[in-house]
Protein backbone atom coordinates (compact mmCIF):
# COMPACT_ATOMS: atom_id res chain seq x y z
CA UNK A 1 0.00 0.00 0.00
CA UNK A 2 1.24 3.69 -0.33
CA UNK A 3 0.36 7.31 0.52
CA UNK A 4 1.24 9.51 -2.47
CA UNK A 5 3.70 7.60 -3.70
CA UNK A 6 5.29 5.93 -0.84
CA UNK A 7 5.34 3.02 0.88
CA UNK A 8 3.54 2.81 3.72
CA UNK A 9 4.54 -0.48 4.99
CA UNK A 10 8.24 0.33 4.86
CA UNK A 11 8.28 3.72 6.05
CA UNK A 12 6.08 2.11 8.89
CA UNK A 13 9.38 -0.50 9.55
CA UNK A 14 11.64 2.28 9.70
CA UNK A 15 9.75 4.63 12.09
CA UNK A 16 9.73 1.05 14.53
CA UNK A 17 12.98 0.81 13.92
CA UNK A 18 13.75 3.89 15.50
CA UNK A 19 10.87 4.41 17.83
CA UNK A 20 11.95 1.11 19.59
CA UNK A 21 14.57 1.78 21.13
CA UNK A 22 13.73 5.65 21.93
CA UNK A 23 10.62 4.29 23.45
CA UNK A 24 12.89 1.87 25.89
CA UNK A 25 14.98 4.80 26.35
CA UNK A 26 11.80 6.73 27.84
CA UNK A 27 10.46 3.55 29.72
CA UNK A 28 13.79 3.15 31.04
CA UNK A 29 13.94 6.82 32.31
CA UNK A 30 10.46 6.34 33.97
CA UNK A 31 11.30 2.84 35.56
CA UNK A 32 13.99 4.34 37.64
CA UNK A 33 11.27 6.28 38.92
CA UNK A 34 8.81 3.92 39.49
CA UNK A 35 11.49 1.61 41.47
CA UNK A 36 11.98 4.96 43.61
CA UNK A 37 7.96 5.02 44.03
CA UNK A 38 8.03 1.16 44.91
CA UNK A 39 10.69 1.33 47.48
CA UNK A 40 9.24 4.46 49.43
CA UNK A 41 5.99 2.20 49.60
CA UNK A 42 7.82 -0.38 51.37
CA UNK A 43 8.92 2.63 54.39
CA UNK A 44 5.95 3.56 54.74
CA UNK A 45 2.58 6.28 53.14
CA UNK A 46 4.07 9.15 54.67
CA UNK A 47 7.37 8.53 52.23
CA UNK A 48 5.50 7.76 49.58
CA UNK A 49 3.38 10.73 50.15
CA UNK A 50 6.62 12.66 50.59
CA UNK A 51 8.65 11.66 48.01
CA UNK A 52 5.60 12.01 45.18
CA UNK A 53 5.25 15.77 46.47
CA UNK A 54 9.25 16.08 46.26
CA UNK A 55 9.65 14.63 42.88
CA UNK A 56 6.85 16.19 41.44
CA UNK A 57 8.45 19.39 42.46
CA UNK A 58 11.79 18.85 41.13
CA UNK A 59 10.29 17.53 37.81
CA UNK A 60 7.80 20.73 37.29
CA UNK A 61 11.50 23.03 37.16
CA UNK A 62 13.59 20.50 35.23
CA UNK A 63 11.11 19.38 33.05
CA UNK A 64 10.26 22.84 31.68
CA UNK A 65 13.83 23.73 31.21
CA UNK A 66 14.45 20.46 29.51
CA UNK A 67 11.13 21.63 27.21
CA UNK A 68 13.57 24.72 25.76
CA UNK A 69 16.12 21.46 24.99
CA UNK A 70 13.65 19.92 22.35
CA UNK A 71 14.51 22.39 19.79
CA UNK A 72 17.65 20.29 19.22
CA UNK A 73 15.21 17.45 17.87
CA UNK A 74 14.76 20.08 14.89
CA UNK A 75 17.84 21.32 15.09
CA UNK A 76 19.74 18.11 14.80
CA UNK A 77 16.97 15.83 12.34
CA UNK A 78 16.81 18.90 9.83
CA UNK A 79 20.58 18.75 9.67
CA UNK A 80 20.37 15.31 9.08
CA UNK A 81 18.25 15.22 6.11
CA UNK A 82 20.04 18.35 4.75
CA UNK A 83 23.33 16.12 4.78
CA UNK A 84 25.30 19.52 6.87
CA UNK A 85 27.66 17.93 8.49
CA UNK A 86 28.94 21.47 9.62
CA UNK A 87 25.57 22.43 10.57
CA UNK A 88 25.19 19.34 12.60
CA UNK A 89 27.91 20.26 14.15
CA UNK A 90 28.41 23.47 15.71
CA UNK A 91 24.38 22.60 16.93
CA UNK A 92 26.13 19.98 18.70
CA UNK A 93 28.72 22.10 20.33
CA UNK A 94 26.06 24.99 21.08
CA UNK A 95 23.88 22.44 22.44
CA UNK A 96 26.04 22.18 25.61
CA UNK A 97 25.94 25.93 26.47
CA UNK A 98 22.31 25.79 26.00
CA UNK A 99 21.97 22.68 28.42
CA UNK A 100 24.17 25.26 30.95
CA UNK A 101 22.10 27.90 30.54
CA UNK A 102 18.48 26.34 31.30
CA UNK A 103 20.69 24.03 34.29
CA UNK A 104 21.31 27.67 35.94
CA UNK A 105 17.98 28.85 35.62
CA UNK A 106 16.03 25.18 36.44
CA UNK A 107 18.57 25.12 39.84
CA UNK A 108 17.58 28.70 41.22
CA UNK A 109 13.75 27.60 40.46
CA UNK A 110 13.99 25.03 42.25
CA UNK A 111 15.97 26.41 45.16
CA UNK A 112 13.47 29.40 45.11
CA UNK A 113 10.42 26.94 45.29
CA UNK A 114 11.88 24.95 47.91
CA UNK A 115 12.15 27.97 50.37
CA UNK A 116 8.43 29.42 49.60
CA UNK A 117 7.39 25.79 50.27
CA UNK A 118 9.29 25.57 53.62
CA UNK A 119 7.45 28.55 54.18
CA UNK A 120 4.26 27.62 53.66
CA UNK A 121 4.37 23.86 54.68
CA UNK A 122 3.19 22.37 58.00
CA UNK A 123 5.94 21.05 60.12
CA UNK A 124 5.46 17.46 60.07
CA UNK A 125 7.15 14.22 58.58
CA UNK A 126 5.90 14.71 54.99
CA UNK A 127 7.60 18.34 55.06
CA UNK A 128 10.44 16.56 56.37
CA UNK A 129 11.03 13.61 53.57
CA UNK A 130 10.44 16.37 50.58
CA UNK A 131 13.48 18.23 52.14
CA UNK A 132 15.54 15.65 52.22
CA UNK A 133 14.86 14.56 49.01
CA UNK A 134 15.34 18.14 47.61
CA UNK A 135 18.71 18.77 48.95
CA UNK A 136 19.99 16.00 47.66
CA UNK A 137 18.39 15.13 44.13
CA UNK A 138 19.09 19.17 42.87
CA UNK A 139 22.67 18.36 42.35
CA UNK A 140 21.73 16.04 40.04
CA UNK A 141 20.60 18.74 37.14
CA UNK A 142 23.54 19.34 35.29
CA UNK A 143 24.27 15.61 34.07
CA UNK A 144 20.65 15.34 33.52
CA UNK A 145 20.52 18.03 31.18
CA UNK A 146 23.84 17.16 29.39
CA UNK A 147 23.03 13.50 28.84
CA UNK A 148 19.75 14.74 27.61
CA UNK A 149 21.32 16.56 24.62
CA UNK A 150 23.50 13.50 24.35
CA UNK A 151 20.69 11.23 24.08
CA UNK A 152 18.89 13.73 21.57
CA UNK A 153 22.08 14.00 19.19
CA UNK A 154 22.58 10.17 18.38
CA UNK A 155 18.87 9.49 18.98
CA UNK A 156 18.67 11.72 15.61
CA UNK A 157 21.44 10.20 14.16
CA UNK A 158 19.45 6.77 14.43
CA UNK A 159 22.52 5.64 17.27
CA UNK A 160 19.56 4.56 19.75
CA UNK A 161 20.65 0.84 21.06
CA UNK A 162 23.47 2.28 22.72
CA UNK A 163 21.66 4.48 25.11
CA UNK A 164 19.06 1.78 26.04
CA UNK A 165 22.55 0.02 27.35
CA UNK A 166 23.53 2.68 29.16
CA UNK A 167 19.75 3.09 30.92
CA UNK A 168 19.40 -0.83 31.60
CA UNK A 169 22.53 -0.92 33.34
CA UNK A 170 21.15 2.64 35.21
CA UNK A 171 18.13 0.83 36.47
CA UNK A 172 19.66 -1.95 37.89
CA UNK A 173 22.40 0.02 39.61
CA UNK A 174 19.67 2.12 40.76
CA UNK A 175 17.42 -0.77 42.03
CA UNK A 176 20.55 -1.81 44.40
CA UNK A 177 21.67 1.11 45.55
CA UNK A 178 17.73 2.15 46.37
CA UNK A 179 18.04 -0.98 48.35
CA UNK A 180 21.25 -0.53 49.92
CA UNK A 181 21.14 3.46 50.75
CA UNK A 182 16.95 2.82 50.91
CA UNK A 183 15.94 -0.22 52.84
CA UNK A 184 19.68 -0.49 54.67
CA UNK A 185 20.30 -3.85 52.53
CA UNK A 186 23.83 -5.50 53.05
CA UNK A 187 24.79 -3.81 56.14
CA UNK A 188 24.45 0.11 54.64
CA UNK A 189 22.99 2.77 56.55
CA UNK A 190 18.91 2.83 56.31
CA UNK A 191 18.61 6.39 54.88
CA UNK A 192 14.98 6.05 53.44
CA UNK A 193 13.88 8.83 51.62
CA UNK A 194 17.67 10.42 51.43
CA UNK A 195 18.74 7.21 50.25
CA UNK A 196 16.18 7.06 47.19
CA UNK A 197 17.40 10.65 46.25
CA UNK A 198 21.73 9.51 46.75
CA UNK A 199 20.63 6.66 44.53
CA UNK A 200 19.09 8.57 41.39
CA UNK A 201 22.42 11.11 42.14
CA UNK A 202 25.06 8.64 41.36
CA UNK A 203 23.23 7.02 38.80
CA UNK A 204 22.49 10.24 36.72
CA UNK A 205 26.36 11.09 37.00
CA UNK A 206 26.77 7.54 35.89
CA UNK A 207 24.81 7.55 32.72
CA UNK A 208 26.47 10.72 31.90
CA UNK A 209 30.09 9.25 32.22
CA UNK A 210 28.93 6.36 29.58
CA UNK A 211 27.43 9.18 27.46
CA UNK A 212 30.44 11.37 27.02
CA UNK A 213 32.41 8.31 26.98
CA UNK A 214 30.26 6.99 23.83
CA UNK A 215 30.62 10.55 21.90
CA UNK A 216 33.82 10.96 22.06
CA UNK A 217 34.63 7.26 20.51
CA UNK A 218 32.26 7.86 17.65
CA UNK A 219 33.61 11.56 16.76
CA UNK A 220 36.83 12.11 18.25
CA UNK A 221 37.11 15.27 18.38
CA UNK A 222 40.55 17.09 17.73
CA UNK A 223 40.02 18.99 21.16
CA UNK A 224 37.88 18.63 24.14
CA UNK A 225 37.66 22.77 24.79
CA UNK A 226 34.39 23.73 24.49
CA UNK A 227 33.91 25.71 21.31
CA UNK A 228 32.39 29.64 21.87
CA UNK A 229 29.11 30.31 22.51
CA UNK A 230 27.64 31.88 19.08
CA UNK A 231 24.76 33.89 20.07
CA UNK A 232 22.66 33.45 16.81
CA UNK A 233 22.58 30.07 16.75
CA UNK A 234 21.57 30.55 20.79
CA UNK A 235 19.06 32.77 19.70
CA UNK A 236 17.60 30.74 17.04
CA UNK A 237 17.65 27.46 19.39
CA UNK A 238 15.33 29.30 22.26
CA UNK A 239 13.52 30.88 19.46
CA UNK A 240 12.57 27.18 18.78
CA UNK A 241 13.21 25.99 22.46
CA UNK A 242 11.05 28.41 24.30
CA UNK A 243 7.89 27.73 22.86
CA UNK A 244 8.58 24.44 23.88
CA UNK A 245 9.80 24.88 27.08
CA UNK A 246 6.10 27.09 27.53
CA UNK A 247 4.42 23.91 26.36
CA UNK A 248 5.87 21.70 29.00
CA UNK A 249 5.23 24.31 31.53
CA UNK A 250 1.56 24.44 30.85
CA UNK A 251 1.57 20.70 31.29
CA UNK A 252 3.64 19.75 33.61
CA UNK A 253 2.25 22.96 35.81
CA UNK A 254 -1.15 22.01 35.59
CA UNK A 255 -0.17 18.06 37.20
CA UNK A 256 2.00 20.05 39.94
CA UNK A 257 -1.09 22.14 40.52
CA UNK A 258 -3.32 19.33 41.20
CA UNK A 259 -0.67 17.78 43.32
CA UNK A 260 -0.03 20.87 45.66
CA UNK A 261 -4.42 20.85 45.57
CA UNK A 262 -4.62 17.22 46.62
CA UNK A 263 -1.81 17.68 49.26
CA UNK A 264 -3.87 19.27 51.00
CA UNK A 265 -6.53 16.27 50.91
CA UNK A 266 -4.36 14.40 53.33
CA UNK A 267 -1.50 11.55 53.12
CA UNK A 268 -4.04 9.06 51.33
CA UNK A 269 -5.09 11.09 48.76
CA UNK A 270 -1.49 12.12 48.16
CA UNK A 271 -0.17 9.16 48.13
CA UNK A 272 -2.80 7.64 45.84
CA UNK A 273 -2.51 10.23 43.63
CA UNK A 274 1.18 10.06 43.30
CA UNK A 275 1.04 6.62 42.80
CA UNK A 276 -1.52 6.60 39.86
CA UNK A 277 0.39 9.78 38.32
CA UNK A 278 3.38 7.36 38.18
CA UNK A 279 1.85 4.71 36.58
CA UNK A 280 0.07 7.27 34.17
CA UNK A 281 3.82 8.89 33.28
CA UNK A 282 5.05 5.14 32.85
CA UNK A 283 2.79 4.44 30.30
CA UNK A 284 3.06 8.20 28.77
CA UNK A 285 6.57 7.29 28.19
CA UNK A 286 5.68 5.00 25.24
CA UNK A 287 4.02 7.79 23.11
CA UNK A 288 6.66 9.80 23.97
CA UNK A 289 9.06 7.55 22.48
CA UNK A 290 6.74 7.99 19.47
CA UNK A 291 6.74 11.88 19.60
CA UNK A 292 10.42 12.23 19.45
CA UNK A 293 10.63 9.36 16.57
CA UNK A 294 7.93 11.41 14.45
CA UNK A 295 10.05 14.52 15.27
CA UNK A 296 13.03 12.73 14.08
CA UNK A 297 11.54 11.37 10.42
CA UNK A 298 9.31 14.21 10.06
CA UNK A 299 12.42 17.05 10.31
CA UNK A 300 14.84 14.64 8.63
CA UNK A 301 12.34 14.29 5.45
CA UNK A 302 11.56 17.72 5.80
CA UNK A 303 15.65 18.82 5.74
CA UNK A 304 15.71 16.72 2.65
CA UNK A 305 12.69 18.40 1.06
CA UNK A 306 10.54 15.01 1.03
CA UNK A 307 7.74 16.75 2.55
CA UNK A 308 5.02 13.86 1.49
CA UNK A 309 7.38 10.87 3.20
CA UNK A 310 7.46 13.60 6.10
CA UNK A 311 3.28 13.92 6.60
CA UNK A 312 3.32 9.57 6.61
CA UNK A 313 5.49 9.62 9.42
CA UNK A 314 3.73 11.89 11.32
CA UNK A 315 0.14 10.11 10.68
CA UNK A 316 1.88 6.25 11.41
CA UNK A 317 3.51 7.79 14.86
CA UNK A 318 -0.19 9.26 15.60
CA UNK A 319 -1.38 5.97 15.13
CA UNK A 320 0.49 3.67 16.37
CA UNK A 321 0.85 5.78 19.65
CA UNK A 322 -3.02 5.31 19.79
CA UNK A 323 -3.20 1.68 19.33
CA UNK A 324 -0.68 1.14 21.83
CA UNK A 325 -2.29 3.46 24.73
CA UNK A 326 -5.85 1.59 23.90
CA UNK A 327 -4.18 -1.63 25.26
CA UNK A 328 -2.87 0.52 28.54
CA UNK A 329 -6.00 1.70 28.90
CA UNK A 330 -7.37 -1.37 29.12
CA UNK A 331 -4.95 -2.83 31.31
CA UNK A 332 -5.89 -0.25 34.12
CA UNK A 333 -9.51 -0.88 34.06
CA UNK A 334 -9.13 -4.89 34.37
CA UNK A 335 -5.76 -4.44 36.45
CA UNK A 336 -6.04 -1.54 38.73
CA UNK A 337 -6.42 -3.15 42.22
CA UNK A 338 -3.34 -5.53 41.04
CA UNK A 339 -1.04 -2.87 39.88
CA UNK A 340 -2.04 -0.51 42.73
CA UNK A 341 -0.81 -3.57 45.35
CA UNK A 342 2.56 -3.22 43.82
CA UNK A 343 3.27 -0.26 45.16
CA UNK A 344 1.46 0.22 48.78
CA UNK A 345 -0.17 -2.44 50.89
CA UNK A 346 -2.18 0.68 52.46
CA UNK A 347 -5.90 -0.78 52.00
CA UNK A 348 -7.22 2.83 52.24
CA UNK A 349 -4.68 4.10 49.15
CA UNK A 350 -5.45 0.94 46.97
CA UNK A 351 -9.18 2.05 47.58
CA UNK A 352 -9.10 5.82 45.91
CA UNK A 353 -6.45 4.52 43.86
CA UNK A 354 -8.61 2.31 41.74
CA UNK A 355 -10.90 5.12 40.80
CA UNK A 356 -8.41 7.73 39.98
CA UNK A 357 -7.31 4.54 37.26
CA UNK A 358 -10.64 4.90 35.69
CA UNK A 359 -10.05 8.37 35.00
CA UNK A 360 -6.60 7.51 33.84
CA UNK A 361 -7.69 4.61 31.39
CA UNK A 362 -10.46 6.93 29.62
CA UNK A 363 -7.42 9.95 28.73
CA UNK A 364 -5.06 6.83 27.51
CA UNK A 365 -5.64 7.53 23.59
CA UNK A 366 -6.06 11.32 24.19
CA UNK A 367 -2.58 11.69 25.98
CA UNK A 368 -0.98 8.99 23.17
CA UNK A 369 -2.39 11.42 20.41
CA UNK A 370 -1.14 14.92 21.85
CA UNK A 371 2.16 13.98 22.56
CA UNK A 372 2.53 11.92 19.21
CA UNK A 373 1.32 15.01 17.35
CA UNK A 374 3.39 17.65 19.39
CA UNK A 375 6.64 15.86 17.95
CA UNK A 376 5.35 15.18 14.43
CA UNK A 377 4.59 19.22 14.83
CA UNK A 378 8.29 19.63 16.39
CA UNK A 379 9.94 18.30 13.34
CA UNK A 380 8.05 21.06 11.22
CA UNK A 381 9.75 23.50 13.52
CA UNK A 382 6.29 24.04 14.82
CA UNK A 383 6.27 24.44 18.98
CA UNK A 384 3.84 27.08 19.39
CA UNK A 385 0.29 24.75 18.55
CA UNK A 386 1.51 23.07 21.54
CA UNK A 387 1.63 25.29 23.91
CA UNK A 388 -1.33 27.60 23.22
CA UNK A 389 -3.00 24.05 23.21
CA UNK A 390 -2.10 23.17 26.21
CA UNK A 391 -3.11 26.73 27.19
CA UNK A 392 -6.48 26.53 26.26
CA UNK A 393 -7.01 22.61 27.41
CA UNK A 394 -5.53 22.37 30.36
CA UNK A 395 -6.33 25.30 32.04
CA UNK A 396 -9.87 27.15 31.41
CA UNK A 397 -11.01 23.42 30.36
CA UNK A 398 -9.21 20.56 32.42
CA UNK A 399 -8.28 22.48 36.18
CA UNK A 400 -11.11 24.76 35.97
CA UNK A 401 -13.16 21.75 35.88
CA UNK A 402 -10.95 19.48 38.45
CA UNK A 403 -11.43 22.34 41.00
CA UNK A 404 -14.91 22.45 40.35
CA UNK A 405 -15.12 18.91 40.78
CA UNK A 406 -12.87 18.30 43.66
CA UNK A 407 -13.97 21.13 46.52
CA UNK A 408 -17.85 22.47 45.07
CA UNK A 409 -18.98 18.78 44.08
CA UNK A 410 -16.92 17.20 46.96
CA UNK A 411 -15.69 14.36 44.56
CA UNK A 412 -11.94 15.19 46.48
CA UNK A 413 -8.54 13.75 44.64
CA UNK A 414 -11.17 11.61 41.74
CA UNK A 415 -12.70 14.90 40.60
CA UNK A 416 -9.35 16.75 39.94
CA UNK A 417 -8.81 13.66 38.10
CA UNK A 418 -11.82 14.16 35.93
CA UNK A 419 -10.41 17.74 35.05
CA UNK A 420 -6.89 16.50 34.14
CA UNK A 421 -8.88 13.85 32.19
CA UNK A 422 -11.58 16.36 30.15
CA UNK A 423 -7.74 18.75 29.89
CA UNK A 424 -6.10 16.00 28.18
CA UNK A 425 -8.74 15.21 25.51
CA UNK A 426 -8.90 18.35 24.87
CA UNK A 427 -5.30 19.08 23.98
CA UNK A 428 -5.49 16.49 21.75
CA UNK A 429 -8.49 17.37 19.82
CA UNK A 430 -6.85 21.03 19.09
CA UNK A 431 -3.76 19.47 17.92
CA UNK A 432 -5.15 17.14 15.54
CA UNK A 433 -6.99 19.49 13.98
CA UNK A 434 -3.63 21.99 13.49
CA UNK A 435 -1.79 18.47 12.33
CA UNK A 436 -4.38 17.96 9.75
CA UNK A 437 -4.23 21.66 8.37
CA UNK A 438 -0.76 22.05 8.58
CA UNK A 439 -0.40 18.62 6.14
CA UNK A 440 -2.33 20.14 3.89
CA UNK A 441 0.45 22.67 3.15
CA UNK A 442 3.22 20.55 3.98
CA UNK A 443 4.96 21.36 0.92
CA UNK A 444 4.96 24.95 1.47
CA UNK A 445 7.11 24.44 5.27
CA UNK A 446 11.03 25.66 4.08
CA UNK A 447 13.73 23.86 7.42
CA UNK A 448 14.67 25.92 9.77
CA UNK A 449 18.17 24.17 10.13
CA UNK A 450 20.84 22.62 8.31
CA UNK A 451 22.16 24.48 5.53
CA UNK A 452 21.08 28.09 6.41
CA UNK A 453 23.31 27.10 10.48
Amino acid sequence: MKFSGVSIRAELKDTLKLAAPIVLTQVGHMSMGMVDTLVAGRIGTTALAGLGLAANFFWTFTGVAMGALLAFDTCFSQSIGAKDDRALSRYLGQSFWSAACVTVLSTMAILLGWAIYLGVAEEGSTRTAVSEYLQIIVWSTPGLFAFFVLQRYWQARHRVMEFVLMIVAANVLNLLLNLAFGLGFWGFPRLEVRGLALASLICRYAMLAAGLWFTWRQLRPKSLAPPRVDAGLQRQIFRLGLPAAGHSALEVGAFSIATFVVGALGAVPLAAHHVCLMMAAFTFMFPMGFSAAAAVRVGTYIGAHEPERARLAGWLCIGVSASVMSTFALGYLLLSRVLLGWFTHDPAVIEVGARILVLVAIFQIADGIQVSTTGALRGLGNTRSAMIANLIGHYPIGLALGLLLCFPAGLGVVGMWGGLAAGLISVAVILLRVWVVVGRTIHSIKPIAGGSA
